[in-house]
């Protein structure tokens, strides 16, 4: 059974990127995996000092947050999923905090192999301008993945067309999301 875990990073409740990571979350649960969903929202994730004193000792961050957690997390899952809203045309800034404060956890992840790993993100624009809206965003998934080194890219969802929280809840993004769930 593989362990999934599913990182939401809208600061909005009813986010339509939460949607999409329950619909995701269906789907990997019915291909038989073992599913945890965590909403950055809800933890105590302080921006990255720079000093380097997770690389230079190897011993994570001075920092003591929720972040070790999420850490050991994202080392103990098969499959991880980012999932984010798009603000000025990029990932939401719960998102880059925590890709940032992952150079506490870098290190660990490149000596595992075999791990894959999910982009969804969901942007107000229309279809039409959904590559221009979401390309910076993707870039910064396949930049974090580039510095993981050892984590595959298994699939990217960049869903337009929706803005007012919960507006995603009856269109295709759902079924597209719950389908790549199902290819954990």
């Amino acid at each position: 059974m593989k362990k999934v875990l599913i990182l939401s990073s809208s600061p909005v409740e009813n986010a339509n990127s939460g949607f999409l990571c329950r619909a995701f979350a269906k789907g990997a649960e019915e291909a038989g995996g073992q599913v945890e969903l965590i909403s950055l929202r809800e933890k105590n994730i302080r921006f990255c000092q720079g000093c380097e004193a997770c690389v230079k000792t190897g011993k994570g961050c001075v920092q003591q947050d929720d972040m070790t957690e999420l850490i050991e997390k994202m080392q103990q899952a098969d499959v991880f999923v980012l999932a984010t809203p798009i603000y000025f045309m990029t990932v939401s800034a719960q998102l880059k905090t925590f890709m940032d404060r992952f150079i506490a956890g870098e290190q660990f992840m490149r000596q595992s192999s075999g791990k894959k790993a999910y982009f969804i993100s969901v942007s107000a624009a229309p279809e039409a301008r959904a590559k221009e809206n979401h390309e910076a965003a993707n870039g910064a998934f396949r930049g974090f993945l580039k510095c993981l080194r050892s984590v595959e890219e298994a699939g990217v969802l960049n869903a337009a067309g929706c803005y007012a929280p919960g507006s995603i809840a009856d269109t295709e993004w759902m079924a597209k999301a719950y389908e790549m769930g199902k290819t954990v």
